[in-house]
């Protein structure tokens, strides 16, 4: 197993080791290393998104969303667990990484062309203004309950988004798409900014590319790379208001969570409600149904009234009560919408009121948020009065489904005894002794409940209508399914005249549009109200999204004008410097020239152009070495590029070599490009640097035996490399940081651990 010594600017000599070559039977679209833990992660031409241990131990594998979906692009959320894969058709999945579930999705409606998240890892505590309500909602709120317990079908989800959040650290999820949209979302969850890059900066669509984007650490700056008609442009825009409110970005943030979170739990317990509905409550209205297509209109529920006043009924029905419902069906029919009703009553009352409550509280602490006007009323406006009413009114659907739910029980009870009777006597056969009689009381219910039997049975026809197959009347006896479609009530409740406040309102109209007092929506259903409330509730959202998208100011241009090299995939390679303060930028601009740049603060550009020419004459270590060219860079740390070079031996072979290039050097070279200028650096106005003059040290140009490298992805954090074939079909792995002490031992057992990966079963495992 080969390796070799390099040495960095402030470093001692290790040794970069090979620890892995695998081929693998896919193409590698995406390779991207953790930056905290030893993992890596390779979306393939399958659309398939792979994770791997260092040493080559698969953890799991993630099929794509849909069926011909491709990886687009791979980024790790900063210090958390969490990974964003994004997919050509522009979705982007928010994937926990312990268990390979998907955590939240969103789309941004266009294939995705890069994907990047802010690696800022400092705390935001200084001007907290977050105070007690942001985080103590547990103090007042009581749990959501378990949907397990209450229902089969619930699925096992753990609605508290905030454990995938790190509450004191704000970072940006930063997605380029090919139609020239920059989309930056906080946590990759809370969309708070959206541009349209290629109308602000009047650039044709046809043949321009967003190559990357980047956030600076501190929020101010905004570095796009955009590739078109031979030039490889990168744009800095500085923005305010992000930057001023960072802070209130980040409770704005975990307050979407809770909200996001508690949504989730709503939705799953509607979901919940429907599956309990529909098992078994239509079997009673499809029996009716067959029963009301032989008999004529009207007439449904005059032979129930009569059956009921004078206890004779007519042949058909008398057919219909003992061969179609009979007694053993008529009670297990009974005893299943008992059940039934019973399980949607048990979901409404706890878990669904449970969680309109703690929506309603949060919101309120959204409206208290606003209140503060300095931290707040900028990226909130006024815009979550309307969630308020429409969360009370939904509240009160609830309630009055719970009514619909108690009255509906109680019809259904009485109807199945009665009829249970009625069978009996018909069948000449005694009632059982313990079997309850129908009180007065019930009979009035009763009665009232058979005489809605022709509104229950579908629209009149005209007179000199036929009644066809595809006309036919449908009964809809059951009440409560009518408020689980997302269309109004088809029969709403009953005006009730004796409830004194609706009297008290309808008496005062200035009472009745006060906006204090939430509106009953009579003839809207339960999911209605629902969606209702999750569009204004996604409506006070929207308004971080134009604020701080219309705040963004294009500061400076560096333009680069590349030679028309149509098989050159050209590599940009972006790291935050000095704590933030400073961006460095590689650029490949073609085989034989690197642009490397450098951004601060103010927005001033510092850049040099890099290229291998004449062989210093005095460097012995370059004889064997043929004319190398640049392939692809990335940046391994602050201090160090790593690039993948290529050359032609004097047999004609091609050879490929991996080069750790030390940068202090580098930057003491650099020279600055006029503000605000979009000059063509490649032509003139940056000083040219011969690469070779830059290799430090013995053995810092690595040959990558038996391997045509095509592509890099490396981690200075974990010191790790990977350079994957020109043909994408190998990878293979380095580490960065062995000891020279341990060279015997890693040598001795290579084979082991080549055996050890050519055994891999590629057993999902936890993180």
């Amino acid at each position: 197993m080969s390796s070799f010594k390099y040495s960095a600017a402030g470093h001692q000599k290790t040794q970069m080791k090979q620890t892995g070559n695998r081929n693998v039977g896919y193409r590698v679209d995406v390779l991207k290393w953790s930056d905290k833990m030893d993992l890596l992660a390779i979306g393939n031409d399958r659309g398939e998104v792979i994770l791997h241990r260092l040493k080559w131990q698969k953890v799991w594998q993630l099929a794509p969303p849909e069926e011909g979906l491709l990886v687009r692009g791979i980024a790790w959320r900063p210090l958390e667990k969490v990974m964003a894969v994004a997919y050509s058709n522009g979705t982007v999945l928010l994937i926990n990484i312990e268990n390979k579930e998907e955590i939240y999705s969103f789309s941004v409606r266009a294939d995705i062309s890069c994907m990047n998240w802010t690696e800022n890892t400092r705390e935001v505590t200084e001007n907290n203004c977050s105070g007690d309500a942001i985080n103590n909602h547990t103090t007042f709120l009581p749990p959501l309950p378990n949907l397990n317990s209450l229902s089969s079908t619930a699925k096992s989800s753990d609605y508290n988004s905030l454990k995938f959040y790190s509450k004191q650290i704000l970072n940006l999820l930063i997605i380029g798409s090919v139609n020239g949209h920059i989309n930056l979302s906080v946590f990759g969850m809370l969309s708070c900014c959206e541009i349209d890059l290629f109308q602000r900066l009047n650039i044709r669509p046809d043949g321009a590319c967003i190559r990357d984007a980047k956030m600076s650490s501190n929020f101010k700056q905004l570095f796009v790379t955009i590739e078109r008609e031979g030039l490889l442009e990168v744009f800095i825009f500085e923005n305010v208001i992000l930057q001023k409110y960072s802070t209130s970005l980040l409770n704005l943030a975990i307050k979407h969570a809770h909200i996001l979170g508690t949504m989730a739990y709503i939705n799953d317990t509607i979901e919940c409600i429907i599956e309990a509905w529909e098992t078994v409550l239509l079997e009673m209205d499809n029996k009716l149904t067959k029963y009301a297509h032989g008999q004529p209109q009207g007439s449904i529920a005059a032979d129930f009234l009569e059956l009921l006043m004078f206890g004779c009924t007519s042949p058909a029905l008398e057919q219909f009560l003992l061969r179609d419902l009979t007694e053993k069906g008529l009670k297990k029919l009974g005893n299943s919408i008992e059940l039934s009703y019973s399980t949607i009553q048990k979901l409404v009352v706890k878990p669904l009121h449970t969680a309109i409550c703690s929506v309603f509280y949060h919101l309120n602490t959204l409206q208290g948020m606003i209140s503060n006007v300095y931290y707040y009323k900028p990226l909130l406006g006024d815009v979550t009065n309307e969630a308020l009413v429409n969360c009370g009114a939904f509240l009160i659907k609830a309630y009055e489904l719970q009514q619909t739910i108690d009255t509906s029980t109680r019809d259904f009870k009485i109807f199945f005894r009665w009829l249970y009777i009625v069978i009996f006597r018909l069948m000449d056969e005694s009632l059982p002794e313990d079997n309850p009689s129908v009180t007065q009381q019930e009979i009035n219910y009763l009665a009232e409940f058979l005489d809605n039997f022709d509104a229950a049975n579908g629209p009149e026809l005209p007179a000199d209508e036929t009644i066809t197959e595809e006309k036919k009347r449908k009964f809809n006896l059951e009440r409560v399914g009518q408020y689980l479609e997302d269309k109004p009530l088809t029969y709403p409740p009953m005006a009730d005249n004796a409830n004194q406040w609706a009297k008290l309102l309808e008496q005062n109209a200035c009472l009745k549009s006060c906006p204090l007092i939430f509106p009953h929506h009579d003839g809207s259903s339960l999911v209605q109200q629902h969606n209702q409330l999750k569009q204004s509730i996604e409506r006070i959202f929207e308004k971080p999204v134009a604020v701080i998208g219309a705040d963004f100011q294009q500061r400076s241009v560096l333009s680069i004008r590349c030679p028309p090299e149509e098989s050159f995939q050209r590599a940009v390679s972006h790291i935050p410097t000095n704590e933030g303060k400073q961006s460095l930028f590689a650029l490949l601009e073609s085989e034989s020239s690197l642009v490397i740049a450098q951004c601060n603060s103010a927005s001033l550009i510092r850049a040099l152009r890099v290229r291998f020419d004449e062989k210093p004459y005095f460097d012995s270590r370059l004889t064997d070495v043929g004319e190398l060219t640049f392939k692809h860079v990335q940046f391994y740390n602050e201090d160090t590029l790593s690039a993948l070079l290529r050359s032609r031996t004097a047999e004609g072979r091609s050879q490929s070599y991996f080069l750790q290039l030390p940068l202090h050097r580098v930057r003491e070279l650099l020279e600055a490009i006029p503000y605000g200028s979009a000059q063509t650096i490649s032509e003139q106005g940056a000083r040219l640097v011969n690469a070779y003059t830059l290799i430090d040290g013995d053995g810092a140009l690595k040959p990558l035996e038996g391997l045509d490298g095509g592509r890099i992805a490396v981690s200075g954090s974990r010191n790790v490399a990977a350079v994957v074939s020109e043909s994408l079909k190998t990878i293979r792995i380095y580490d960065m940081d062995a000891q020279e002490e341990e060279d015997e031992l890693l040598l001795d057992t290579s084979h082991e651990h080549n055996s050890s990966l050519d055994d891999s079963k590629g057993s999902v495992q936890s993180n």
